[in-house]
């Protein structure tokens, strides 16, 4: 008989222990320890009590780690990971974990469920689509490493935009702010990270939230780059997005790691050939899935 337990109520070692048998043979290496699962948690905004576990015989063969935010008014979950032990796939157990982290959505007064699918994982994804997740866009995490020889970006002078350096969360009090973009390029996920606003005579016309990696001895290592954005209604879009990219890169000369996760790629299609133009390449690629509640 399969027994589920909120996250809360389990140790973190069973927790680790059915991550990482949930996650055997994946895609990559996603195992984790104790110490790397609880930071996880934290740093992406995944709840005990909204997460799940499963139990056969008392040993753990299942999770699903879920967090929920909230953007307007509306609820937003994310499933932030769904992993069942090799021995006991396909016999149902997934598709009980979603039912039931479905379930406590329903009960948090959620609207919107959302979740990140690998693109050759069909069978996780197939199982979402007879649960309801219906497929809203293809994801990209976007590379470019080291120091390019020259600058790919050329900025138009025609154009005069001013760079504001703000708090994360200020760039989500925008209109145009992608506040149902994929969970982990949410302005939260920025943690130590800044938001840069281009203005046109005042106005926001663009922005981007980004946030700089460091060694231990100080010295610029990587930056990420969450999201970028225009202003939908501006026809001047390439250009905002030129003086964005310059600002946060600069030349392209430093000996650095540029990574974009989860980019949209249909939401966001003029940005992301601008990217590949550059020399950004795809590390992984994902299905964005979600589900009306209501």
């Amino acid at each position: 008989m399969i027994e589920i337990r909120r996250l809360s109520d389990c140790s973190i070692n069973e927790a680790v222990t059915a991550w990482n048998k949930g996650f055997e043979g994946y895609f990559f290496d996603a195992s984790t320890t104790p110490e790397k699962f609880v930071a996880r948690m934290a740093a992406e905004g995944l709840s005990p009590d909204l997460s799940i576990v499963a139990f056969a015989e008392g040993k753990p063969i299942g999770i699903v780690k879920s967090g929920i935010r909230e953007f307007r008014g509306r609820k937003i979950a994310w499933n932030g990971g769904t992993g069942v032990a090799a021995a006991w796939r396909s016999k149902g157990v997934g598709r009980m974990l979603i039912d039931e982290s479905i379930k406590i959505y329903k009960e948090e007064g959620v609207q919107l469920a959302t979740l990140e699918a690998i693109s050759e994982n069909s069978k996780a994804i197939a199982l979402y689509e007879k649960l309801g997740y219906q497929k809203a866009d293809s994801l990209e995490y976007l590379e470019l490493k080291g120091c390019l020889e020259q600058n790919p970006v050329r900025l138009n002078n025609q154009h005069s935009y001013l760079a504001e350096y703000v708090y994360p969360q200020e760039a989500s009090s925008l209109s145009f702010y992608k506040g149902t973009a994929p969970w982990q390029t949410s302005w939260q996920n920025a943690k130590d990270g800044e938001a840069l606003i281009a203005l046109d005579n005042g106005s926001a016309a663009g922005y981007a939230v980004f946030r700089k990696g460091f060694t231990a001895e100080g010295r610029h290592a990587a930056t990420t780059l969450f999201q970028i954005q225009a202003d939908p209604g501006r026809k001047d879009w390439q250009e905002i997005i030129t003086f964005l990219l310059t600002e946060i890169f600069g030349d392209f000369s430093d000996e650095i790691r540029r990574v974009i996760p989860n980019f949209p790629v249909k939401d966001n299609r003029e940005t992301y050939e601008l990217l590949s133009g550059i020399g950004f390449t795809p590390a992984v690629k994902q299905v964005y899935m979600i589900k009306e509640l209501s």
